[in-house]
Protein backbone atom coordinates (compact mmCIF):
# COMPACT_ATOMS: atom_id res chain seq x y z
CA UNK A 1 0.00 0.00 0.00
CA UNK A 2 2.81 2.40 0.85
CA UNK A 3 4.43 1.79 -2.54
CA UNK A 4 1.18 2.64 -4.32
CA UNK A 5 0.92 5.89 -2.35
CA UNK A 6 4.52 6.77 -3.21
CA UNK A 7 3.83 6.17 -6.91
CA UNK A 8 0.67 8.30 -6.75
CA UNK A 9 2.57 11.05 -4.95
CA UNK A 10 5.38 11.01 -7.52
CA UNK A 11 2.83 10.97 -10.37
CA UNK A 12 1.03 14.00 -8.91
CA UNK A 13 4.34 15.87 -8.81
CA UNK A 14 5.22 14.92 -12.39
CA UNK A 15 4.29 17.16 -15.34
CA UNK A 16 1.58 14.66 -16.37
CA UNK A 17 0.16 14.64 -12.84
CA UNK A 18 0.24 18.43 -12.65
CA UNK A 19 -1.53 18.71 -16.01
CA UNK A 20 -4.20 16.26 -14.87
CA UNK A 21 -4.57 18.13 -11.60
CA UNK A 22 -4.93 21.45 -13.47
CA UNK A 23 -7.48 19.85 -15.80
CA UNK A 24 -9.55 18.60 -12.84
CA UNK A 25 -9.30 21.96 -11.06
CA UNK A 26 -10.46 23.84 -14.14
CA UNK A 27 -13.34 21.43 -14.74
CA UNK A 28 -14.54 22.29 -11.23
CA UNK A 29 -14.29 26.04 -11.98
CA UNK A 30 -16.23 25.87 -15.23
CA UNK A 31 -19.41 27.90 -15.51
CA UNK A 32 -21.95 28.28 -18.33
CA UNK A 33 -23.43 31.76 -18.60
CA UNK A 34 -24.63 33.49 -21.77
CA UNK A 35 -21.96 35.90 -23.02
CA UNK A 36 -23.47 39.38 -23.43
CA UNK A 37 -23.22 40.52 -27.03
CA UNK A 38 -21.34 43.70 -27.84
CA UNK A 39 -20.24 45.73 -30.82
CA UNK A 40 -17.07 47.73 -30.27
CA UNK A 41 -14.62 49.53 -32.52
CA UNK A 42 -11.02 48.47 -32.87
CA UNK A 43 -8.13 50.95 -33.02
CA UNK A 44 -8.76 51.49 -36.75
CA UNK A 45 -12.47 52.22 -36.25
CA UNK A 46 -13.68 48.84 -37.55
CA UNK A 47 -16.70 47.44 -35.69
CA UNK A 48 -16.35 43.98 -34.16
CA UNK A 49 -19.38 42.14 -32.75
CA UNK A 50 -19.28 39.10 -30.53
CA UNK A 51 -22.23 37.57 -32.41
CA UNK A 52 -20.14 37.59 -35.61
CA UNK A 53 -17.59 35.33 -33.90
CA UNK A 54 -20.02 32.58 -32.87
CA UNK A 55 -18.52 29.16 -33.51
CA UNK A 56 -15.10 30.25 -32.24
CA UNK A 57 -13.57 30.07 -28.78
CA UNK A 58 -13.16 33.69 -27.68
CA UNK A 59 -10.77 34.98 -25.03
CA UNK A 60 -11.74 38.45 -23.81
CA UNK A 61 -9.22 40.43 -21.80
CA UNK A 62 -10.54 43.63 -20.16
CA UNK A 63 -7.69 46.03 -19.39
CA UNK A 64 -6.56 49.66 -19.31
CA UNK A 65 -3.28 51.49 -19.89
CA UNK A 66 -3.09 52.63 -16.24
CA UNK A 67 -3.54 49.07 -14.89
CA UNK A 68 -0.18 47.64 -13.76
CA UNK A 69 -1.41 44.02 -13.32
CA UNK A 70 -2.99 44.22 -16.80
CA UNK A 71 0.34 45.16 -18.33
CA UNK A 72 2.16 42.52 -16.26
CA UNK A 73 -0.13 39.87 -17.79
CA UNK A 74 0.61 40.96 -21.36
CA UNK A 75 3.80 38.94 -21.95
CA UNK A 76 1.87 35.77 -21.05
CA UNK A 77 -1.05 36.89 -23.20
CA UNK A 78 1.31 37.54 -26.12
CA UNK A 79 2.61 33.98 -25.70
CA UNK A 80 -1.00 32.75 -25.88
CA UNK A 81 -1.81 34.88 -28.93
CA UNK A 82 1.32 33.53 -30.63
CA UNK A 83 0.49 29.93 -29.67
CA UNK A 84 -2.97 30.17 -31.30
CA UNK A 85 -2.19 32.50 -34.22
CA UNK A 86 -2.67 29.67 -36.75
CA UNK A 87 -5.80 28.29 -35.09
CA UNK A 88 -8.84 29.89 -36.76
CA UNK A 89 -11.15 28.46 -34.09
CA UNK A 90 -9.64 30.68 -31.34
CA UNK A 91 -9.89 34.49 -31.21
CA UNK A 92 -8.38 36.89 -28.67
CA UNK A 93 -9.95 40.32 -28.07
CA UNK A 94 -8.36 42.84 -25.72
CA UNK A 95 -11.05 45.23 -24.53
CA UNK A 96 -9.65 48.51 -23.30
CA UNK A 97 -11.98 50.06 -20.73
CA UNK A 98 -12.26 52.50 -17.82
CA UNK A 99 -9.79 54.88 -19.43
CA UNK A 100 -9.52 58.26 -17.77
CA UNK A 101 -7.54 59.95 -20.54
CA UNK A 102 -9.08 62.49 -22.91
CA UNK A 103 -7.35 60.71 -25.84
CA UNK A 104 -7.79 56.98 -25.11
CA UNK A 105 -7.51 55.67 -28.69
CA UNK A 106 -4.30 57.58 -29.29
CA UNK A 107 -2.92 56.52 -25.91
CA UNK A 108 -3.64 52.84 -26.59
CA UNK A 109 -2.14 53.04 -30.09
CA UNK A 110 0.99 54.61 -28.61
CA UNK A 111 1.21 52.01 -25.84
CA UNK A 112 0.78 49.11 -28.29
CA UNK A 113 3.42 50.54 -30.64
CA UNK A 114 5.92 51.10 -27.80
CA UNK A 115 5.32 47.77 -26.10
CA UNK A 116 5.44 45.61 -29.20
CA UNK A 117 2.35 43.59 -28.28
CA UNK A 118 0.37 42.28 -31.23
CA UNK A 119 -3.19 42.36 -29.88
CA UNK A 120 -6.54 43.12 -31.44
CA UNK A 121 -7.72 45.91 -29.17
CA UNK A 122 -11.33 46.99 -28.94
CA UNK A 123 -12.36 50.21 -27.23
CA UNK A 124 -15.09 50.14 -24.56
CA UNK A 125 -15.69 53.89 -24.58
CA UNK A 126 -18.21 55.73 -22.43
CA UNK A 127 -21.65 55.77 -24.00
CA UNK A 128 -24.10 58.69 -24.00
CA UNK A 129 -24.99 57.92 -20.39
CA UNK A 130 -21.35 57.95 -19.24
CA UNK A 131 -21.20 54.15 -18.91
CA UNK A 132 -18.65 51.66 -20.15
CA UNK A 133 -21.44 49.31 -21.22
CA UNK A 134 -19.43 46.24 -22.19
CA UNK A 135 -17.40 45.98 -18.99
CA UNK A 136 -20.58 46.59 -16.99
CA UNK A 137 -22.55 43.96 -18.94
CA UNK A 138 -19.85 41.41 -18.11
CA UNK A 139 -20.02 42.31 -14.41
CA UNK A 140 -16.35 43.21 -14.20
CA UNK A 141 -15.39 44.77 -10.88
CA UNK A 142 -11.58 44.66 -11.28
CA UNK A 143 -9.11 44.37 -14.13
CA UNK A 144 -7.46 42.54 -15.69
CA UNK A 145 -10.49 40.35 -16.19
CA UNK A 146 -10.45 37.52 -18.67
CA UNK A 147 -13.36 35.52 -20.01
CA UNK A 148 -13.21 32.34 -22.06
CA UNK A 149 -16.30 31.91 -24.22
CA UNK A 150 -17.08 28.59 -25.89
CA UNK A 151 -18.22 28.07 -29.47
CA UNK A 152 -21.90 28.25 -28.43
CA UNK A 153 -21.47 31.73 -26.91
CA UNK A 154 -21.35 30.67 -23.24
CA UNK A 155 -18.86 32.10 -20.76
CA UNK A 156 -17.19 29.04 -19.30
CA UNK A 157 -14.37 30.72 -17.39
CA UNK A 158 -13.90 34.09 -15.69
CA UNK A 159 -10.53 35.11 -14.23
CA UNK A 160 -9.52 38.30 -12.48
CA UNK A 161 -6.02 39.54 -11.76
CA UNK A 162 -2.63 38.15 -12.68
CA UNK A 163 -0.04 36.35 -10.59
CA UNK A 164 2.60 33.76 -11.32
CA UNK A 165 4.84 33.13 -14.26
CA UNK A 166 4.17 33.68 -17.93
CA UNK A 167 4.68 29.96 -18.62
CA UNK A 168 2.18 28.93 -15.92
CA UNK A 169 -0.36 31.49 -17.16
CA UNK A 170 0.03 30.20 -20.72
CA UNK A 171 -0.42 26.59 -19.59
CA UNK A 172 -3.54 27.45 -17.61
CA UNK A 173 -5.08 29.54 -20.40
CA UNK A 174 -4.27 26.83 -22.95
CA UNK A 175 -6.06 24.25 -20.80
CA UNK A 176 -9.07 26.57 -20.48
CA UNK A 177 -9.13 27.01 -24.27
CA UNK A 178 -8.92 23.24 -24.78
CA UNK A 179 -11.87 22.74 -22.42
CA UNK A 180 -13.83 25.42 -24.29
CA UNK A 181 -13.07 23.79 -27.64
CA UNK A 182 -14.23 20.40 -26.44
CA UNK A 183 -17.35 21.56 -24.63
CA UNK A 184 -20.48 20.03 -26.09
Amino acid sequence: MLNVMAVISLWAQSPAGQASSLHQQLLAERIALPAPDFTLKDLDGKEISLKDLKGKVIVLDFWSTWCVPCKKSFPAMQLAVNAYKNDPSVKFLFIHTWETSKTPVEDVKKYMAQSGFNFQVLMDMKDGEGRHATVENYGVSAIPAKFVIDKAGKIIFKLTGFAGTDAAALEELSERIALAKNRK
